[in-house]
């Protein structure tokens, strides 16, 4: 049997965005895929807006209410509409267990609906996996607004200060990969793994309702023996933010940092100790929300910091 790769787009009022990476994921040159798209809007016009769009297409797609699935190998497009907004690691492990109940799963792809892919950009992952089986894969990302410079090609996390950084933020596209640092993590923009990766180290952790989970699939991931990295020649444009709220150039929504605020510490807490490094790095995070004068949002990060977050 064929291995295909299922590629799981989250939707969350964003239709013009998840309609324009359909339409580029079906320029893929590989002919070995599924698409899935779960909708995390609670809103049935959202809902009906999409299937307008699958039927203006004339795609080959199949419908339903999350909990009603059953084996839809047929259909190139997959919709899967969910009963409520739990978050990202939800809306996508929605998508990843539906795509893993299929016989003919061998690979998924986690994609936001805001990125638009090349069409080697799949082929580009499965060839780089078939040679580095061990790897949880990252595409180079691209700024879609600015695609003559990458937006990140990974993550790395400071053990010393517990904050994240985008690697190669900045530089231009073809920046050779032995110029830049090991990521320690792929971002959820693009992620790639195997079947193999999931039977091994599970689904996302639906502890985090927004960001850290691809870290947190990482730290698991080695400990099962598999290694964060990116593929060079796979391409993803990123319009950076727009899925979670925020805009290109612009200042993150004040849902998703207080998002990113409470995900950090329970992250934190998780791998490391609520310490000194904790508690000083965190107070340096909320000064500089205070220099940017984003006090309300600083207010809420002082009460993160230092009462239990759910």
């Amino acid at each position: 049997m064929i291995s295909n790769t299922y590629i799981i787009l989250l939707n969350h009022h964003g239709i013009s965005d998840t309609a324009e990476c359909i339409q580029s994921l079906l320029t893929l040159s590989s002919d070995n895929y599924r698409i899935v798209v779960v909708d995390n809007s609670q809103s049935e016009e959202e809902w009906n807006r999409l299937l307008d769009f699958a039927r203006s297409q004339s795609l080959n797609y199949i419908s339903f209410n999350q909990g009603n699935d059953r084996n839809y190998q047929q259909q190139i497009v997959v919709f899967i509409k969910a009963l409520e907004n739990k978050g990202f690691a939800h809306g996508n492990n929605l998508g990843l267990k539906f795509a893993m109940s299929q016989k003919d799963a061998g690979y998924f792809w986690l994609l936001n609906n805001d990125t638009v892919v090349r069409p080697d950009s799949l082929t580009e992952l499965v060839k780089y996996h078939s040679k580095h089986p061990e790897t949880i894969l990252g595409s180079k990302l691209l700024y879609y607004h600015c695609p003559d410079k990458i937006q990140a090609v990974g993550g790395s996390f400071n053990k010393n200060l517990y904050i994240c950084t985008h690697i190669g933020e900045g530089l231009l596209k073809d920046t050779p990969k032995e110029h830049l640092k090991k990521i320690d993590y792929p971002l959820g923009a693009s992620m790639f793994v195997s079947r193999d990766f999931i039977d091994h180290v599970g689904f996302l952790s639906e502890d985090f309702f927004l960001y850290y989970e691809e870290l947190d699939w990482c730290e698991r991931g080695i400990d099962e023996k598999f290694v964060p990295d990116w593929c060079e020649t796979s391409i993803v444009y990123h319009k950076e933010g727009k899925s979670i709220g925020s805009s290109y150039k612009n200042e993150k929504s004040f849902f998703s940092e207080m998002q990113l605020f409470k995900s950090r510490k329970k992250f934190i807490k998780k791998y490391y100790s609520l310490d000194f490094k904790f508690y000083f790095s965190s107070l340096l995070l909320i000064a500089n929300r205070i220099r940017k004068g984003r006090f309300k949002l600083a207010l809420e990060w002082i009460k993160i910091t230092f009462n239990d977050v759910k």
